[in-house]
Protein backbone atom coordinates (compact mmCIF):
# COMPACT_ATOMS: atom_id res chain seq x y z
CA UNK A 1 0.00 0.00 0.00
CA UNK A 2 2.66 2.43 1.00
CA UNK A 3 4.47 1.92 -2.37
CA UNK A 4 1.49 2.50 -4.50
CA UNK A 5 1.03 5.86 -2.45
CA UNK A 6 4.61 6.84 -3.24
CA UNK A 7 3.93 6.03 -6.59
CA UNK A 8 0.60 8.13 -7.25
CA UNK A 9 2.18 11.16 -5.64
CA UNK A 10 5.29 10.99 -8.05
CA UNK A 11 2.64 10.61 -11.06
CA UNK A 12 0.43 13.44 -9.79
CA UNK A 13 2.34 15.68 -8.02
CA UNK A 14 3.92 18.21 -6.77
CA UNK A 15 0.99 20.51 -6.93
CA UNK A 16 2.98 23.66 -7.58
CA UNK A 17 5.52 22.31 -10.18
CA UNK A 18 2.81 21.67 -12.51
CA UNK A 19 1.69 24.38 -15.42
CA UNK A 20 -0.53 27.01 -14.49
CA UNK A 21 -3.13 25.40 -16.61
CA UNK A 22 -3.58 22.28 -14.57
CA UNK A 23 -5.83 21.35 -12.60
CA UNK A 24 -5.33 19.24 -9.21
CA UNK A 25 -8.23 17.01 -7.57
CA UNK A 26 -8.70 18.44 -4.35
CA UNK A 27 -11.71 16.71 -3.37
CA UNK A 28 -14.18 13.92 -4.57
CA UNK A 29 -17.08 12.20 -3.32
CA UNK A 30 -18.22 9.17 -4.93
CA UNK A 31 -17.21 7.53 -7.96
CA UNK A 32 -15.59 10.06 -9.78
CA UNK A 33 -13.90 9.39 -13.55
CA UNK A 34 -11.00 10.87 -15.92
CA UNK A 35 -11.17 10.32 -19.31
CA UNK A 36 -7.54 10.64 -20.69
CA UNK A 37 -4.99 10.05 -23.48
CA UNK A 38 -7.12 10.24 -26.76
CA UNK A 39 -6.71 7.99 -29.69
CA UNK A 40 -8.14 7.30 -32.74
CA UNK A 41 -7.33 3.73 -32.44
CA UNK A 42 -9.31 1.03 -29.84
CA UNK A 43 -6.80 0.85 -26.83
CA UNK A 44 -6.79 -2.48 -25.83
CA UNK A 45 -5.51 -2.58 -22.44
CA UNK A 46 -7.78 -1.00 -19.73
CA UNK A 47 -11.20 0.32 -19.34
CA UNK A 48 -11.85 2.71 -22.72
CA UNK A 49 -14.83 5.00 -23.44
CA UNK A 50 -15.96 6.22 -27.12
CA UNK A 51 -16.49 10.22 -27.59
CA UNK A 52 -16.63 11.95 -30.57
CA UNK A 53 -14.32 9.79 -32.82
CA UNK A 54 -11.60 9.29 -30.03
CA UNK A 55 -10.90 6.59 -27.26
CA UNK A 56 -10.41 7.66 -24.33
CA UNK A 57 -8.43 6.03 -21.08
CA UNK A 58 -10.72 5.68 -17.78
CA UNK A 59 -9.43 6.08 -14.55
CA UNK A 60 -10.75 6.29 -11.46
CA UNK A 61 -9.87 9.52 -9.77
CA UNK A 62 -8.09 10.25 -6.22
CA UNK A 63 -7.32 13.69 -4.61
CA UNK A 64 -3.92 14.68 -6.02
CA UNK A 65 -4.47 13.99 -9.65
CA UNK A 66 -3.83 16.21 -12.18
CA UNK A 67 -6.65 17.24 -15.09
CA UNK A 68 -4.65 17.85 -18.09
CA UNK A 69 -5.19 19.65 -21.48
CA UNK A 70 -8.18 17.60 -23.15
CA UNK A 71 -9.10 14.89 -20.57
CA UNK A 72 -12.93 14.69 -19.57
CA UNK A 73 -13.75 14.31 -16.40
CA UNK A 74 -17.13 12.55 -15.19
CA UNK A 75 -19.00 12.38 -12.12
CA UNK A 76 -21.64 9.19 -11.61
CA UNK A 77 -24.83 9.96 -9.39
CA UNK A 78 -24.45 11.45 -6.19
CA UNK A 79 -20.73 12.00 -6.82
CA UNK A 80 -18.73 15.09 -7.40
CA UNK A 81 -15.63 16.64 -7.29
CA UNK A 82 -13.66 20.02 -6.57
CA UNK A 83 -10.43 20.79 -8.61
CA UNK A 84 -8.48 23.89 -7.55
CA UNK A 85 -5.90 25.60 -10.14
CA UNK A 86 -2.37 26.50 -8.52
CA UNK A 87 -3.70 30.36 -8.76
CA UNK A 88 -6.64 29.34 -6.13
CA UNK A 89 -9.44 29.08 -9.57
CA UNK A 90 -11.58 26.26 -8.53
CA UNK A 91 -14.38 24.25 -10.39
CA UNK A 92 -17.19 22.49 -8.10
CA UNK A 93 -18.42 19.87 -10.39
CA UNK A 94 -22.23 18.36 -9.48
CA UNK A 95 -22.74 15.15 -9.26
CA UNK A 96 -23.90 13.14 -13.08
CA UNK A 97 -21.72 15.58 -14.81
CA UNK A 98 -19.08 15.39 -18.00
CA UNK A 99 -17.30 17.88 -19.01
CA UNK A 100 -14.26 18.50 -20.75
CA UNK A 101 -11.28 20.84 -20.20
CA UNK A 102 -8.91 22.26 -23.05
CA UNK A 103 -6.64 24.80 -23.38
CA UNK A 104 -4.35 26.69 -26.56
CA UNK A 105 -1.87 29.90 -26.97
CA UNK A 106 -1.87 31.54 -30.10
CA UNK A 107 1.22 33.47 -30.64
CA UNK A 108 0.91 37.02 -28.93
CA UNK A 109 -2.03 36.12 -27.58
CA UNK A 110 -3.04 35.00 -23.91
CA UNK A 111 -3.82 31.26 -23.00
CA UNK A 112 -7.51 30.98 -23.98
CA UNK A 113 -9.24 28.20 -21.80
CA UNK A 114 -12.45 26.44 -23.09
CA UNK A 115 -14.45 24.46 -20.62
CA UNK A 116 -17.25 22.03 -22.71
CA UNK A 117 -19.54 21.28 -20.30
CA UNK A 118 -21.53 17.90 -22.02
CA UNK A 119 -24.00 17.32 -19.30
CA UNK A 120 -24.58 18.41 -16.16
CA UNK A 121 -23.33 21.32 -13.93
CA UNK A 122 -20.33 23.10 -12.49
CA UNK A 123 -19.65 26.12 -10.08
CA UNK A 124 -16.54 27.91 -10.91
CA UNK A 125 -14.99 30.64 -8.66
CA UNK A 126 -12.35 32.59 -10.76
CA UNK A 127 -10.36 34.96 -10.61
CA UNK A 128 -10.05 37.96 -12.73
CA UNK A 129 -6.26 38.57 -12.01
CA UNK A 130 -5.83 34.67 -13.25
CA UNK A 131 -4.77 32.62 -16.38
CA UNK A 132 -8.44 32.10 -16.52
CA UNK A 133 -9.87 35.52 -16.79
CA UNK A 134 -11.11 34.94 -20.40
CA UNK A 135 -12.38 31.68 -19.68
CA UNK A 136 -15.29 30.40 -21.97
CA UNK A 137 -17.77 27.78 -20.69
CA UNK A 138 -20.17 25.99 -23.54
CA UNK A 139 -22.64 23.74 -23.68
CA UNK A 140 -24.74 22.88 -26.32
CA UNK A 141 -26.89 25.60 -26.80
CA UNK A 142 -24.81 28.46 -24.99
CA UNK A 143 -21.60 29.93 -24.54
CA UNK A 144 -20.52 32.44 -21.81
CA UNK A 145 -17.65 34.22 -21.44
CA UNK A 146 -16.35 35.08 -18.06
CA UNK A 147 -13.58 37.62 -16.21
CA UNK A 148 -13.24 37.00 -12.71
CA UNK A 149 -16.61 35.75 -11.21
CA UNK A 150 -18.68 33.21 -8.65
CA UNK A 151 -21.12 31.43 -11.14
CA UNK A 152 -23.23 28.26 -11.91
CA UNK A 153 -23.66 26.91 -15.21
CA UNK A 154 -25.99 24.00 -15.63
CA UNK A 155 -26.74 21.93 -19.07
CA UNK A 156 -30.46 20.35 -18.71
CA UNK A 157 -30.43 16.73 -20.25
CA UNK A 158 -31.18 16.45 -24.15
CA UNK A 159 -33.75 19.86 -23.98
CA UNK A 160 -31.06 21.75 -24.81
CA UNK A 161 -31.90 24.30 -22.03
CA UNK A 162 -28.89 26.23 -20.34
CA UNK A 163 -29.15 27.98 -17.25
CA UNK A 164 -26.38 30.37 -15.77
CA UNK A 165 -26.56 31.90 -12.11
CA UNK A 166 -24.43 35.01 -11.10
CA UNK A 167 -23.19 35.29 -7.31
CA UNK A 168 -20.48 37.45 -8.13
CA UNK A 169 -19.73 39.90 -10.36
CA UNK A 170 -20.80 39.43 -14.09
CA UNK A 171 -20.87 37.43 -16.99
CA UNK A 172 -22.08 37.13 -21.06
CA UNK A 173 -24.51 34.72 -22.05
CA UNK A 174 -24.33 34.08 -25.74
CA UNK A 175 -26.75 31.82 -28.20
CA UNK A 176 -24.21 29.28 -29.76
CA UNK A 177 -24.65 29.05 -33.59
CA UNK A 178 -26.58 25.92 -35.17
CA UNK A 179 -24.67 24.19 -37.02
CA UNK A 180 -26.98 23.19 -38.83
CA UNK A 181 -27.84 26.87 -40.29
CA UNK A 182 -25.17 29.14 -38.83
CA UNK A 183 -25.81 32.88 -37.82
CA UNK A 184 -23.92 35.90 -37.52
CA UNK A 185 -22.96 37.59 -34.78
CA UNK A 186 -25.37 40.33 -35.06
CA UNK A 187 -28.04 37.36 -35.60
CA UNK A 188 -27.00 35.65 -32.13
CA UNK A 189 -29.34 36.55 -28.96
CA UNK A 190 -27.54 37.45 -25.93
CA UNK A 191 -27.46 38.52 -22.70
CA UNK A 192 -25.43 40.00 -19.93
CA UNK A 193 -26.72 38.41 -16.41
CA UNK A 194 -25.09 40.39 -13.10
CA UNK A 195 -24.97 39.55 -10.06
CA UNK A 196 -27.34 38.07 -8.00
CA UNK A 197 -29.44 37.15 -11.16
CA UNK A 198 -29.90 33.63 -13.14
CA UNK A 199 -30.69 33.36 -17.14
CA UNK A 200 -31.96 30.47 -19.11
CA UNK A 201 -31.56 29.58 -22.60
CA UNK A 202 -33.87 27.51 -25.10
CA UNK A 203 -31.81 27.74 -28.06
CA UNK A 204 -31.91 25.66 -31.75
CA UNK A 205 -35.49 25.41 -32.10
CA UNK A 206 -36.07 25.22 -36.02
CA UNK A 207 -39.68 26.63 -37.15
CA UNK A 208 -40.36 26.29 -40.61
CA UNK A 209 -43.08 28.87 -42.96
CA UNK A 210 -45.72 27.34 -43.81
CA UNK A 211 -45.65 30.03 -46.93
CA UNK A 212 -42.35 30.44 -48.09
CA UNK A 213 -41.12 27.08 -46.51
CA UNK A 214 -38.12 28.94 -45.67
CA UNK A 215 -36.43 27.76 -42.01
CA UNK A 216 -35.61 29.83 -38.88
CA UNK A 217 -33.93 29.34 -36.07
CA UNK A 218 -35.18 31.09 -32.89
CA UNK A 219 -33.28 30.98 -28.92
CA UNK A 220 -35.22 32.63 -25.95
CA UNK A 221 -33.68 33.81 -23.03
CA UNK A 222 -34.86 34.71 -19.59
CA UNK A 223 -33.47 36.81 -17.00
CA UNK A 224 -34.73 36.87 -13.36
CA UNK A 225 -33.73 37.08 -9.80
CA UNK A 226 -32.13 34.04 -8.59
CA UNK A 227 -34.88 32.34 -6.23
CA UNK A 228 -34.37 30.65 -2.68
CA UNK A 229 -34.86 27.34 -4.57
CA UNK A 230 -32.22 27.79 -7.05
CA UNK A 231 -29.57 28.97 -4.47
CA UNK A 232 -30.45 25.51 -2.62
CA UNK A 233 -29.52 23.44 -5.56
CA UNK A 234 -26.21 25.38 -5.72
CA UNK A 235 -25.14 25.08 -2.38
CA UNK A 236 -26.19 21.19 -2.77
CA UNK A 237 -24.69 20.53 -5.86
CA UNK A 238 -21.09 22.82 -5.08
CA UNK A 239 -20.50 20.87 -1.37
CA UNK A 240 -18.21 17.70 -1.62
CA UNK A 241 -18.38 15.54 1.15
CA UNK A 242 -15.18 12.81 1.44
CA UNK A 243 -15.39 9.33 2.14
CA UNK A 244 -12.58 7.92 4.86
CA UNK A 245 -11.16 5.86 1.76
CA UNK A 246 -10.57 8.88 -0.13
CA UNK A 247 -8.95 10.75 2.91
CA UNK A 248 -5.85 7.92 2.63
CA UNK A 249 -3.41 9.52 0.32
CA UNK A 250 0.23 9.97 1.07
CA UNK A 251 1.44 12.33 3.50
CA UNK A 252 3.03 14.75 1.13
CA UNK A 253 0.19 14.79 -0.91
CA UNK A 254 -1.92 16.09 1.94
CA UNK A 255 0.47 18.51 2.81
CA UNK A 256 0.34 19.85 -0.75
CA UNK A 257 -3.91 19.74 -1.21
CA UNK A 258 -3.59 21.57 2.45
CA UNK A 259 -1.62 24.09 0.28
CA UNK A 260 -3.58 24.60 -2.78
CA UNK A 261 -6.87 24.94 -1.22
CA UNK A 262 -5.25 27.69 1.57
CA UNK A 263 -4.19 29.35 -2.03
CA UNK A 264 -8.25 28.74 -3.33
CA UNK A 265 -9.14 30.29 -0.45
CA UNK A 266 -7.03 33.81 -0.48
CA UNK A 267 -8.28 34.04 -4.15
CA UNK A 268 -11.76 33.68 -3.18
CA UNK A 269 -11.40 36.22 -0.25
CA UNK A 270 -9.81 38.56 -2.58
CA UNK A 271 -12.19 38.62 -5.46
CA UNK A 272 -15.04 38.53 -1.98
CA UNK A 273 -13.13 41.76 -1.17
CA UNK A 274 -14.32 43.60 -3.99
CA UNK A 275 -17.60 42.76 -4.98
CA UNK A 276 -19.12 41.53 -1.77
CA UNK A 277 -17.41 43.86 0.69
CA UNK A 278 -19.68 43.05 3.55
CA UNK A 279 -19.49 39.16 3.16
CA UNK A 280 -15.41 39.60 3.01
CA UNK A 281 -15.92 41.48 6.94
CA UNK A 282 -17.92 38.54 7.81
CA UNK A 283 -15.77 35.69 6.97
CA UNK A 284 -12.59 37.50 7.68
CA UNK A 285 -13.81 37.09 12.01
CA UNK A 286 -13.94 33.25 11.49
CA UNK A 287 -10.86 31.09 11.32
CA UNK A 288 -11.37 30.08 8.02
CA UNK A 289 -9.60 26.52 6.86
CA UNK A 290 -11.75 25.17 4.33
CA UNK A 291 -12.98 26.47 1.17
CA UNK A 292 -16.65 25.09 1.52
CA UNK A 293 -16.70 27.62 4.86
CA UNK A 294 -16.47 30.79 2.01
CA UNK A 295 -18.80 29.18 -0.60
CA UNK A 296 -21.10 28.43 1.72
CA UNK A 297 -20.97 31.93 3.73
CA UNK A 298 -21.37 33.17 -0.50
CA UNK A 299 -25.04 31.30 -1.16
CA UNK A 300 -25.96 31.62 2.27
CA UNK A 301 -26.20 35.18 2.41
CA UNK A 302 -27.98 35.77 -1.64
CA UNK A 303 -30.00 33.45 0.34
CA UNK A 304 -31.57 35.46 2.70
CA UNK A 305 -32.30 38.52 0.10
CA UNK A 306 -33.65 36.20 -2.38
CA UNK A 307 -37.38 35.77 -3.56
CA UNK A 308 -38.66 32.83 -2.72
CA UNK A 309 -40.81 32.30 -6.68
CA UNK A 310 -42.20 29.06 -6.90
CA UNK A 311 -39.79 26.01 -7.01
CA UNK A 312 -38.97 24.53 -10.45
CA UNK A 313 -39.37 20.49 -11.19
CA UNK A 314 -36.27 20.02 -10.94
CA UNK A 315 -36.06 21.41 -7.12
CA UNK A 316 -38.90 19.43 -5.41
CA UNK A 317 -37.19 18.04 -3.20
CA UNK A 318 -35.23 20.83 -1.67
CA UNK A 319 -38.42 21.25 0.99
CA UNK A 320 -38.40 25.15 1.55
CA UNK A 321 -41.93 25.93 2.24
CA UNK A 322 -40.68 27.76 5.62
CA UNK A 323 -37.48 29.80 5.12
CA UNK A 324 -36.11 29.95 8.52
CA UNK A 325 -36.79 26.15 8.26
CA UNK A 326 -34.26 25.54 5.22
CA UNK A 327 -31.89 28.02 5.96
CA UNK A 328 -30.75 26.11 9.46
CA UNK A 329 -30.62 22.82 7.17
CA UNK A 330 -28.38 24.20 4.27
CA UNK A 331 -26.34 26.63 5.89
CA UNK A 332 -26.20 26.27 9.63
CA UNK A 333 -22.53 26.63 11.51
CA UNK A 334 -23.48 23.79 13.52
CA UNK A 335 -21.86 21.00 11.55
CA UNK A 336 -23.99 18.28 13.75
CA UNK A 337 -27.37 19.91 11.82
CA UNK A 338 -25.47 19.96 7.96
CA UNK A 339 -26.99 17.42 6.14
CA UNK A 340 -24.43 15.56 3.89
CA UNK A 341 -24.88 17.49 0.67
Amino acid sequence: MKIFLLIFSLLSLSVFGASKNVGIILKKQGQVELLSNPNQQLIQKGKTVLYEGLYYSITSVRPGMKIQNGNILRTGAKSKARIVYKNGDQFNVGQGTAYKVSWKKEKGKKTETTVDLIYGSLRGVVSKKGPRNNLKVKSRTAVMGVRGTDFYFSQKGSSGKTEVSVLRGKVELVQKSPETMPLSKEQLKRVEIPQGFSAELISNLIKTDKKTKDKSTEAHITLNQTSKHELLHIQKESKVVESKADKVVEKEVIRELKQLERQAITTTLEDIKEYQPEVYEEIKKKKVKSIDVVNTTVVAKAFKKAPLKKAKKSFDDLDIEVEDDAYDKYFSDDEKNKPHL
